[in-house]
């Protein structure tokens, strides 16, 4: 896609472990104005014992793709980019379901290496910081996966991901208080910031989330959520509200989507571990990540 002409519609399609998101722009005089992202949750990362995505994820995800067609095709885009992640990239079925899915909702698709996640993610959540010439890293905590990149202006030049995520490691929660922590924390990897460091910018749907329930937001608002600060005592005081409540106390929280209720305990926990490791005081949220840089790249 070259040479965008003013007024082309995209749709962006994210497939997660824990969502499908959807983000529609228009290109208007050399920019891109876009639309609230949307979500449906399918567990795609919910597989089988033998790794396979199962029916039934698969089944939630095709149907909830109809509806995404509908939506883009009532938006009027006339370009559908989509790209899976760490539940499709794994499992032995994940080809297999990406040509079921585009033939469900036409596409162009691809299925992201981590270190590919990594770096979209870094270029999303900070295409408007970059210019100062500081260094930053990003922490995204997605349903299946966790990736971490380190960069500046001149790109990205230290990425990790980790097989460690909030639907991935629910199991491990469920075992008690602690338990994601332990598991976690000593498997962070010395990160070798090269230059004049400026902060760490939490993306993905366990950190907006969080950042929701902190700000107390009874409708989701991308830009309230932008640059919102976590301090680690806060992270661990939403753990701690949060983790003895049922499903039902849990779906009364203003800022807690049904569709996350039982995994951002998971998600919080991998934070605080990542913070520790690191020795992080606080985290900025970012609502852009790997999908407004997957616009941009398209530019």
């Amino acid at each position: 896609m070259k040479d965008i002409e003013n007024g082309t519609k995209l749709a962006i399609i994210d497939m997660g472990s824990n969502s499908i998101r959807l983000l529609l722009g228009t290109f208007t005089n050399g920019e891109w104005h876009n639309e609230p992202k949307t979500l449906w949750t399918t567990r795609l990362g919910k597989r089988t014992t033998e790794g396979l995505l199962s029916d039934e994820s698969i089944s939630a995800s095709l149907t909830a793709l109809g509806e995404i067609k509908s939506v883009i095709e009532a938006y009027g885009a006339t370009a559908v980019h989509g790209f899976a992640t760490s539940a499709v990239r794994e499992a032995p079925n994940g080809q297999e379901y990406m040509v079921e899915a585009a033939k469900v909702c036409l596409m162009e698709w691809s299925i992201l290496s981590g270190d590919e996640e990594a770096i979209w993610g870094f270029k999303g959540a900070l295409v408007d910081q970059l210019p100062s010439g500081k260094h930053y890293a990003t922490i995204d905590i997605g349903g299946g996966s966790t990736e971490l990149a380190l960069g500046s202006k001149d790109g990205v030049y230290w990425s990790k991901s980790y097989p460690v995520g909030a639907v991935r490691f629910q199991h491990i929660s469920e075992d008690g208080p602690q338990r994601v922590w332990e598991e976690t924390q000593f498997m962070w990897d010395p990160m070798p910031i090269k230059g004049e460091f400026d902060e760490f910018v939490a993306i993905g749907g366990t950190a907006t989330t969080l950042a929701a329930i902190d700000l107390g937001l009874t409708e989701y608002d991308g830009t309230k959520v932008q640059h919102h600060k976590m301090t680690r005592e806060r992270v661990e005081g939403l753990v701690m509200d949060l983790r003895y409540m049922s499903r039902e106390e849990r779906l009364e929280v203003p800022g807690l989507p049904a569709g996350r209720a039982e995994i951002i305990v998971v998600g919080a926990e991998i934070l605080t571990s990542f913070m520790d490791a690191y020795e992080v005081p606080h985290v900025f949220v970012s609502d852009k990540d790997g999908m407004e840089a997957l616009q941009q790249e398209l530019l």
